[in-house]
């Protein structure tokens, strides 16, 4: 099947149902805040009026944050007049939300560090000072550093976008019972500071090069963290001084201190990560199932997403701020993440071949991940428990049908790969793909040398194979390109949720270049200039894909028996290649 010209018809159909989208959600979130603003008001009242309703309403508060910030913290967003909206808002909490008040707890309960990496306009910020201010009336001697790139963003009178004056809007707001007894605005909240005379607690703020400086801290904040000059001077003084760091922010390339704890690349126990994203948020996550403007079938449109796209003049800084790409502004990326989008949203039926790929995590972070599809279509992409993944491995084949289960043989998937293969039951084949090998003589249709004097190894070229595929993806969409259901890549059928959000970011994150005296293409996985050290963990989602979509090998080995398969399971001291598991099946 192929894809017509652009559909007129389509793009203006198209162009109505996001505007009826976008104003129908503007509806639905102006009543919900009015219904929650009556309700609060009521609430309100009935403590002013009721001294047993204040005690009732106070303990609540008192026993849970996210109480307290449903009941009364109110925030302030000065875009909403011009949507239809108060500029005043109650604060509700979503899912996405508490779990992320629940998140700081346990962090301090555990003493640990954590990492918030966000999609913008999710409220983070907002919540972290609701947090705070929690913790401010109610624990003695609680002491909240916050911190920015600069002190202007962390406190300047008047201006709503520093963090200071978010946390005076909220304690204004506070009815009389809640605030402290004895505060006073003039005597108690100075620049960068607020004090509870009640009980000894503060709030602090520094800036720059001064964070981390000024004392010690029960937990310390710092907000868009990887903008901030010189932060592993900064994170060496917050280390010495508080027992939870939280550094908060969008992505901003590879290259900083903020990207590689985020991808686990710094010394010591990995840091706890929380993730905000556009895709978690009901607000935001609507779809709906049109006619493709550019091509035959249909397509799966987030009209929040599209209507906020169109309006962004800077296509890397989208994706960087909302997508959370860190490599929306890396150079020579394999698949770019508008290629990715694309795919996420073009709705192709499910076809033969039924194909698994496996990619086995090496110990640490990097998970053990099984992947799946019916032709062009993703039908399943999940991170399994390494410990139980040959089992899992089997099940998911078995459920999903497929014929050929695809690993990488020279790699610590040889393990797993050789337990899957032993089983008596199993009803689909599996075979290895050596990475290190040698490319095929393919000719791909943006070139005309030959894959094997091309690219240096067959990892290269399964890699650019997949990247051929998302980029006729988006040409078909974009462009209205006559492009082939078979040739291209559909991941709308996947769920949303943390496996899809970490295999889109994942695509995005390798990276190619030239080497050696033959000129010959290879793949950076990692992503970044390795020569710097830049570049995330494995990509383990990604690879699982690789796997799913890579070709049969060009020259077939020779069979081998059940003892080297036992073998391979053991690396060669020799350095010698691993076995192929192929024959076996």
């Amino acid at each position: 099947m192929t894809a017509p010209g652009p559909n007129l018809s389509a793009l203006a159909q198209r162009k109505v149902l996001i505007e009826e989208a976008v104003m129908a959600f503007s509806e639905r979130v102006k009543r919900r805040f009015e219904t929650e603003g009556r309700r609060r008001l009521r609430l309100l009242q009935k403590c002013i009026e009721d001294a047993e309703a204040r005690v009732v309403a106070l303990a609540a508060a008192r026993i849970d944050p996210v109480t307290f910030l449903n009941d009364w913290v109110w925030l302030y967003e000065p875009r909403n007049p011009g949507r239809g909206l108060p500029a005043m808002l109650p604060l509700t909490l979503r899912p996405r939300q508490v779990d992320f008040i629940r998140f700081l707890q346990d962090l301090r309960r555990r003493r640990r560090n954590g990492l918030v990496e966000k999609s913008r306009d999710e409220g983070m910020t907002w919540i972290v000072i609701g947090y705070y201010i929690h913790c401010w009336l109610f624990e003695a001697g609680f002491s909240g550093g916050l911190g920015s790139r600069k002190l202007d963003l962390v406190d300047k009178s008047g201006d709503l976008d520093t963090l200071f004056e978010k946390a005076r809007f909220i304690v204004r707001r506070l009815p009389a019972f809640l605030r402290p007894q004895g505060f006073s605005e003039k005597l108690h909240s100075k620049e960068a500071l607020l004090l509870n005379p009640a009980n000894g607690a503060s709030i602090k703020g520094e800036g720059g090069d001064n964070i981390g400086r000024g004392g010690r801290s029960s937990i310390y904040f710092v907000d868009e963290h990887s903008k901030v000059p010189r932060a592993d001077s900064v994170h060496a003084a917050l280390s010495a001084n508080t027992d939870v760091i939280v550094y908060g922010g969008t992505p901003h390339g590879r290259n900083n201190l903020f990207a590689r704890i985020a991808h686990n690349l710094i010394p010591g126990d990995p840091w706890e990560k929380f993730t905000f994203n556009w895709r978690d948020n009901p607000d935001k996550n609507y779809a709906l199932d049109v006619p493709a403007a550019n091509s035959q079938g249909t397509e799966v449109i987030y009209p929040w997403y599209l209507f906020e796209k169109s309006k962004s003049v800077d296509q890397a800084l989208f994706e960087q701020e909302v997508d959370i790409s860190y490599d929306a502004e890396t150079k020579n990326q394999i698949i770019l993440g508008a290629w990715v989008q694309a795919a996420r949203a073009l709705k192709l039926e499910g076809t033969l071949p039924l194909t698994a790929g496996l990619d086995v995590g090496d110990t640490g972070p990097d998970a053990t991940t099984y992947a799946s599809r019916a032709g062009p279509a993703v039908t399943r992409m999940q991170a399994l428990n390494s410990e139980e993944a040959p089992q899992e491995t089997h099940e998911l084949a078995t459920r999903d049908g497929v014929d050929l289960l695809q690993y990488d043989r020279n790699g610590v998937g040889a393990a797993i790969a050789a337990t899957v293969a032993r089983r008596t039951d199993r009803t689909y084949q599996v075979r290895g793909v050596f990475n290190g090998g040698k490319p095929s003589r393919t000719v791909y249709d943006d070139s005309q040398t030959p894959a094997n004097l091309r690219f240096a190894n067959f990892a290269t070229e399964c890699w650019w194979r997949l990247r051929l595929r998302f980029q006729r993806t988006w040409e078909r969409m974009e462009q209205g390109a006559p492009h082939l259901d078979e040739d291209c890549i559909s991941l709308a059928h996947l769920p949303a949720g943390e496996d899809l959000n970490t295999l889109m970011s994942q695509l995005s994150q390798a990276t190619y270049s030239r080497v050696g005296t033959s000129d010959k293409l290879t793949v950076n996985k990692k992503g970044g200039d390795a020569r710097k050290g830049e570049g995330g963990k494995s990509p383990n989602h990604a690879e699982a894909l690789i796997y799913a979509f890579a070709p049969p090998p060009t020259e077939p080995e020779a069979p081998q028996n059940w003892v080297a398969a036992a073998a391979a399971t053991i690396p060669d001291p020799q350095g010698g290649d691993d076995y192929e598991l192929d024959s076996w099946s």
